[in-house]
């Protein structure tokens, strides 16, 4: 009978092997874990016949089930002797299917005696029987060949398949694979005319879907548990490859997704195409590249480790157990002995962890925050709004002399912002690991001549495998590429998430439902399908007209970190339908109750003016929603309500027709961020160019740079000058503005605080807060004047032009149409303050202004309206109302932008404003086959399974972005020609369309990319002067003249004067007695002792001895290309932790029994020796703060509760004004308010160089 070609899976063989197993007791070896340990034993009959079944069944070419059919004919005899013609069955097989090459490997069944076999079987059964449907005869191994073929031999094939052996990505001549012959004649497979297909072709199926996995398939039941499930079921026919759908899901799956589908004809083929692109490297079949490729991540993968701790471990120290296990190198069963851990505290586990046997002078791994790991417990949360701790790691690519191509390294535990999926199932379900990108390996990988093999091989390996890592089995469900922040070069980078379906301490009782009941701790989890998590997040059948692209980025719905609010019933969501035929002008923003927002403002801690709008997520939908007027025009039963449009409602159904009882996380008010009062922001450099084509504006803007280059340096000298640490305090707030009211800042500053050695600013505000003066101590000196550095370097090389009557606001659209086509409406919540009385006021009316919104590539995307007073939005204040009438949207206008939390930059200084001139918007709109761009959606009716979902979505989205070397071609065309040229305006184009590439299925291939920038620039183009000092600025260019002829102009006269000023006040380099006091007692000390007979002299020259000699480790470790390494830190560790001294005399019981006394003791000392060296501040940095602080009248204050704490401007002035009248009323202006405002625009850019939001990652 006549076989599919269908990719074979590893159930299947399992089940096969079972009943040879129970039918005929021949033992033979079924591993149902896929693991690196369990080596097959080549000298045992019965795993060479294993490993011979295995080849025979993934073999396309090979009939296994007329084999064992032939096998069925043996009547019972002994059992080694069924095994035994077993094997040479087998060995016949692969004779043929190796067409003629014989291998010892079955050596030794021929000189077993025939008599014995033919004794207790029949003649006709001990000889091959062939089929009655064969039209052709086989050539059996004893038989004369004229020309035999030299082709695999049979040890290589089993090598293909075998589970204990891996290959180094370095091979040598010996590991080269032959290759049986392909049929030339034969056309490309279905899955090679896939790849080279057009775009009406489906590129991801190439492993069909196992929908009878109920793993993989849409099915919402699940199996008690994947640990101890097993098929009981026993088929009568060894041909029959029917699963039941209630069969769970084997303990290794990577036969069933991986290996058959790579040892498919059809992708062999395909991978004939690659090779390797490292000359050194032998050269070799494709199908043996691949086969390299999954070895290596399953055997040396990230998750080969098959050793687990027990579940009677608890979670966090088996987490932390195998995190330092894998940063040591150590396996996790030398990590630990026996079932329990008897530690009750963080610090009593890491004493332990510094006396490992098996560390061996290893430096130990950074330590979870002690708020991390007290919460790492039942249900992962901290005592904060909606903060969880979460589970992290990264992958990494294996150095030339590992082996594997990735390898993991897990983070600390952290605390972070929840998100719906952490609040539903529990933050220690999920698993978020990074992992470079796959294009771009390091140079000792040998990369086949397809550069997407190892993209779609890495996919296939993540997604259609399970993951062990923690005791706990993982799948992945969503990947993302992550944006930089930061204009450091940095490699580019995935992050991807996984989901744990069980685990060694999961629940597994008989009756467990699909989807978890709420509010599962971590040691009461039960298991749960990947499929139910997708389903209970967005149903297939409800979302079955969207494409597969677009759904696949609707998960991270449940990923957004997010403040949970109220919870609503669907009675109270509005639909808001959005008429047929025109345009939409309100996309993304729709009205929310006020009685609903002053609800979540009471969940959020809200005091004062409720704000305008929240940017949130609820059920399917995501935007901005405006907070009604207080008479509101809508009725409804209730004063708690919400609209959901059509335009935000991104997963069906709409949750206005949900049946209750709904799952309570689902329907949520999830808050992102909201409005809150405005502030000046500088004037990004994008911005630049257009308003220079807009209106002359160069010299205005020039004067604006030089005076605030000036300002910074004036303050610097002030502060220098009064040696007043309360005036540095208040320098480095305003040079270093902070984002504190953003949860994730606000944790990012707490961690900055607790290692404040390690940032310049936090060192600065560590010492002024002791009370060092930046005059009298030169650490302090030297730190603040890098700040101002490093200030003015980014003042001049980033361009920091402070524009005071600007800033960036939420734009939403008019709810009540009462503004006009060119109209804008924005009022603030208190006073705009000019510094230079320009303005002072709560409103803009009769007066025009600019609005913009990054990325702005053309002209169009800054637009001058008229802002007007409407008594009807007199409620909405900081943020910026535009009008709903007329044919296009003014969001849309400004770079593609609509309202589901956009945010635009305003400006209404009269002398930019009154000089631009509007561009009209292009009229010339080129479609994506103009650039080459690749479609690779797919609708979901035509995908069967969420497993084949997520393959073809993950193969897509694991593909780099251009959007950042566009960019950076557009910037090049624009420096080179003009803003306005039609090379500029035809890229811009390009970018509108890759800006939304990952969601639209679009994807800008690195051919098609070469094809059009020779078109756009024949010749290659430099990097515009701005960017690359080496080049002849361009001084018409008003980013040049700016940066070069005003910015470092001006940053070199005013450090000349500055430097003049600070020596005519003169420094003073004298010991800080405070900080001498604790040392110079002890000598004191220690002299009288020595009078009256005693050793206190000795005891501190030896104390004296052992940090001198730790000093000069430090001096021999901070030489050479590295200032500071892990080494550096390990040597200050070994300062603090000298013990004190054996003696009776009372200062050393002082000692002993005060361990702050004894660390002064040490502190004292190395600075009174080496007080300029950065050692004494690494070593005894607190300490020394604790010493200064305790001269005078002090508190101590908990880094959490500092950390909300802001320096007010105006008592600054009282404490440090030379007289007693009491000042009016004054602010500073430069104070900054609303900082999270900052933290959640991606063009502003912040003072201090610390701060970078360009989130544009180019990839050349």
């Amino acid at each position: 009978m006549a076989f599919p070609h269908t990719p074979k899976r590893g159930k299947d063989l399992f089940q096969l092997i079972d009943k040879l197993n129970e039918q005929f007791g021949l033992d033979i070896p079924n591993p149902k874990i896929h693991s690196p340990s369990l080596e097959p034993d080549r000298k045992s009959l019965r795993w060479r016949v294993h490993l011979g079944i295995k080849r025979l069944h993934y073999d396309r070419n090979a009939n296994i089930n007329e084999t064992l059919n032939n096998f069925e004919d043996v009547s019972e005899s002994e059992r080694d002797e069924r095994l035994i013609y077993l094997a040479k069955l087998i060995r016949d097989e692969l004779y043929i299917l190796t067409k003629g090459s014989y291998s010892p490997f079955f050596k030794g069944l021929d000189g077993i005696p025939e008599k014995a076999t033919e004794q207790s079987s029949p003649s006709k059964g001990l000889k091959r029987r062939m089929s009655e449907e064969e039209d052709e005869f086989r050539t059996a191994p004893n038989s004369p060949v004229n020309y035999p073929v030299q082709g695999s031999t049979l040890e290589d094939a089993f090598d293909l398949v075998n589970d204990g052996e891996g290959y180094s990505l370095d091979p040598g001549p010996a590991q080269v694979f032959k290759s049986p012959k392909v049929n030339a004649t034969r056309g490309p497979s279905a899955f090679v005319q896939r790849l080279t297909a057009p775009d009406k072709f489906r590129r991801y199926d190439a492993v069909p879907p196992t929908q009878d996995d109920p793993n993989v398939s849409f099915a919402t039941t699940e199996p008690t548990s994947i640990f101890d499930s097993r098929d009981d079921r026993i088929d009568t026919s060894f041909i029959s490859t029917i699963t039941d759908a209630t069969v769970p899901m084997c303990d290794s799956d990577y036969e069933d997704s991986v290996v058959n589908h790579m040892l498919s004809q059809e992708l062999k083929m395909a991978l004939e195409r690659s090779q390797l692109m490292d000359e050194t490297i032998v050269h070799e079949p494709p199908e043996s590249v691949e086969q390299r490729l999954i070895d290596d991540l399953l055997h040396y993968g990230p998750f080969a480790q098959t050793y687990s701790f027990p579940g009677s471990i608890p979670l966090r120290y088996r987490y932390e157990l195998e995190r330092i296990g894998r940063a040591w190198n150590i396996s996790s069963d030398r990590m630990l002995a026996g079932n329990s851990i008897s530690f009750k505290t963080r610090d009593g586990f890491w004493e332990w962890i510094k006396g490992h046997n098996q560390r061996n002078g290893k430096p130990l791994p950074e330590k979870p925050t002690t708020k991390a790991w007290d919460s790492a417990i039942g249900s992962f949360k901290t005592d904060k709004h909606s903060e969880v701790v979460v589970l992290t790691g990264d992958l990494e690519w294996c150095s030339e002399h590992e082996p594997g191509i990735f390898k993991m390294n897990l983070n600390p535990l952290k605390t972070e912002r929840t998100c719906r999926f952490h609040r539903r199932f529990g933050s220690d379900r999920f698993l978020s690991l990074t992992m470079p990108a796959p294009s771009r390996p390091p140079r000792h990988f040998p990369l086949p001549s397809d550069p997407s093999l190892l993209r779609e091989t890495i996919a296939l390996w993540l997604t259609q495998n399970v993951h062990r890592c923690l005791g706990r089995i993982w799948k992945p469900f969503f990947v993302e590429e992550i944006k930089s922040k930061r204009k450091v070069k940095a490699e580019p980078k995935f992050r991807v998430d996984f989901f744990a379906i069980d685990g060694v301490d999961f629940n597994k009782n008989t009756h467990i439902p699909p989807i978890p009941l709420a509010r599962q701790n971590s040691e009461s989890h039960t298991p749960m399908s990947l499929d139910s998590l997708l389903n209970w997040h967005m149903s297939r059948d409800d979302n079955i007209k969207q494409a597969n692209c677009k759904l696949f980025q609707r998960i991270s719905l449940g990923l957004s970190k997010t403040f949970a609010t109220v919870a609503l019933k669907p009675s109270q969501i509005l639909p808001l339908e959005e008429p047929e035929g025109t345009p939409v002008m309100n996309d993304g923003c729709a009205l929310m109750s006020r009685g609903l927002a002053s609800r979540i403002c009471d969940s959020l801690g809200i005091t004062g003016a409720t704000p305008s709008a929240f940017q949130g997520r609820i059920a399917g939908a995501k935007g901005l929603w405006m907070v009604d007027k207080h008479n509101s025009t809508i009725s409804t039963e209730s004063d708690v309500w919400i609209q959901i449009s059509d335009s935000q409602l991104k997963i069906k159904p709409h949750p206005a027709g949900w049946q209750e009882p709904v799952d309570e996380e689902k329907l949520t008010f999830e808050v992102v961020k909201w409005s809150k009062p405005l502030h000046t922001v500088d004037l990004n450099t994008q911005l630049l160019a257009i308003l220079e084509h807009g209106g002359q504006i160069k010299e205005y803007v020039a004067g604006l740079t030089r005076a605030g280059i000036r300002a910074v340096c004036e303050d610097f000298a002030t502060v220098v000058q009064s040696d007043s640490p309360v005036l540095c305090r208040s320098l480095i707030q305003k040079m270093k503005p902070s984002a504190e009211s953003s949860s994730a800042a606000m944790l990012h500053k707490v961690r900055r605080m607790e290692e404040w050695m390690a940032d310049d600013a936090e060192a600065v505000v560590r010492l002024t807060e002791a009370g060092f003066a930046p005059r009298t101590f030169r650490p302090l000196r030297k730190r603040l004047r890098k700040c101002l550095i490093g200030l003015l370097d980014q003042y001049v090389e980033q361009l920091h032009i402070e524009v005071p009557l600007s800033t960036y606001a939420f734009c939403i659209a008019d709810p009540y149409r009462v503004l006009k086509e060119d109209e804008v409406h924005f009022g603030f919540s208190s006073n705009w303050r000019d510094p230079e009385g320009q303005f002072e006021d709560n409103l803009l009316d009769g007066m025009d202004v600019l609005v913009a919104r990054l990325p702005a590539h053309v002209p169009s995307d800054i637009q001058r309206r008229r802002a007007v007073w409407k008594p009807e939005l007199r409620h909405f204040k900081d943020v910026i109302v535009f009008p709903t009438v007329g044919t296009t949207p003014l969001a849309h206008m400004l770079s593609g932008g609509d309202y589901d939390g956009d945010t635009t930059w305003v400006c209404w200084d009269q002398n930019i404003v009154q000089k631009f001139r509007n561009s009209d918007l292009s009229t010339m709109e080129y479609p994506a086959e103009h650039f080459g761009l690749e479609e690779h959606n797919v609708p979901m009716k035509d995908i069967d399974s969420w497993d084949e979902f997520l393959q073809s979505t993950f193969t897509f989205n694991l593909t780099m972005s251009n959007l950042g070397r566009c960019t950076v071609e557009h910037e090049k065309i624009s420096y080179d020609e003009s803003i306005d040229s039609p090379n500029a305006k035809e890229l811009a184009c390009l970018l509108s369309h890759l800006v939304d590439g990952r969601k639209g299925g679009v994807r800008l291939s690195e051919q098609a990319w070469r094809a059009y920038r020779k078109r756009v620039s024949p010749r290659a183009r430099d990097v515009p002067a701005y960017k690359n000092p080496s080049r002849r600025p361009k001084l018409t260019n008003i980013i040049d003249y700016l940066r070069f002829e005003v910015a470092q102009k001006e940053k070199d006269n005013v450090l000349r004067l500055l430097e003049g000023s600070l020596a005519k006040a003169g420094t003073t380099y004298e010991h800080d007695r405070d900080l001498t006091k604790p040392w110079d007692e002890a000598r004191e000390q220690a002299e009288e002792d020595r009078r009256e007979g005693g050793q206190l002299h000795v005891i501190l020259k030896n104390v004296a001895q052992e940090i001198d000699d730790l000093f000069d480790r430090w001096t021999r470790s901070v030489t050479g290309e590295n200032s500071f390494s892990a080494v550096s830190l390990e040597i200050a560790d070994q300062a603090k932790a000298i013990p004190p001294p054996e003696g009776d005399h009372p200062m050393i019981l002082v000692w002993r029994y005060s361990n702050d006394a004894w660390l002064q003791l040490l502190a004292s000392y190395l600075y009174k020796k080496r007080p300029e060296s950065s050692f004494v501040l690494y070593a005894f940095g607190e300490t020394l703060c604790e010493l200064k602080a305790s001269s005078v009248p002090s508190r101590s204050v908990v880094n959490e509760i500092l950390a909300c704490y802001r320096v007010n401007q105006k008592v600054v002035a009282r404490l440090t004004a030379r007289d007693t009248v009491e000042d009016e009323d004054s602010d500073d202006g430069n104070e900054y308010e609303g900082a999270d405002a900052i933290a959640m625009l991606q063009a502003t850019k912040l003072s201090g160089g610390y701060y970078d939001w360009d989130d544009d990652l180019s990839v050349e």
